[in-house]
């Protein structure tokens, strides 16, 4: 194979272009640690419901974290 791209990437085009998914990875992952700070030392609930949103909110975006892609790059 003489593409960059890896085998499993074939035919597949993200909607939202790297620099977006990038800056929802870190929104996101910031909101997780604020989550996680407000379970431990606030109200449990509302820390669960951060936590939750931003994974969600990652998740609609496509955004996962994959250590392999960086190898292509």
């Amino acid at each position: 194979m003489t593409s960059t791209e890896p085998q499993h990437a074939d035919g597949y085009t993200p909607v939202f272009d790297a620099t977006v998914r990038t800056i929802i990875y870190v929104v996101t992952l910031i909101a997780g640690i604020v989550g996680l700070g407000v379970s431990a030392f606030g109200d449990p609930q509302v820390g669960a419901f951060i936590s939750s949103a931003a994974g969600i909110i990652a998740a609609a975006f496509g955004v996962t974290y994959s250590p392999m892609r960086l190898g292509t790059k």
